[in-house]
């Protein structure tokens, strides 16, 4: 007996430059995937660093009322530092300058800085300390 053979039909295949342009694709896609997680990661560091020294701020801020209020007077003053919250080292710098010396009222300026991966972040705060004398005032005044 013989045998016969079916003959289909020649198939078509990928040729070496599609198969190149779609690996190309891929990999744009993929990198693309990785840089979108490395910024996500990058800004919930700086968020979370953020959230962190907040209250350390607060913090420093309501000591220098507090010193305002023992002394009833302040001098201008430069002072900084460095502190670790976590595995982090924070460095700050605070100044206090008087507004209205004879009225009691001084600015602070307060300035925290720390490393997040390649880059610097300065972080500022600004408030106004009130003399006891102002307090005192102004709580007349609104009764």
């Amino acid at each position: 007996m013989r045998r016969k053979f079916l003959i289909l039909p020649k198939a078509k295949a990928f040729t070496l430059v599609e198969v190149m342009v779609t690996t190309a694709i891929l990999a744009f896609g993929i990198v693309s995937i990785y840089e979108a997680l490395f910024v996500s990661t990058d800004v919930f560091g700086y968020y979370m660093n953020y959230l962190h020294i907040q209250d350390w701020m607060d913090e420093k801020i309501v000591q220098a009322q507090e010193q305002l209020t023992q002394a009833k007077t302040f001098e201008a003053d430069k002072a900084a530092g460095r502190f670790v919250r976590g595995n982090k080292t924070f460095g700050w710098f605070i100044m206090v300058n008087p507004v209205d010396e004879e009225a009691g009222l001084y600015k602070i300026d307060l300035t925290l800085s720390w490393k997040q991966g390649r880059k610097d972040i300065d972080l500022s705060r600004s408030a106004y300390l009130l003399s006891p004398r102002l307090k005192e005032y102004n709580e007349e005044n609104l009764l």
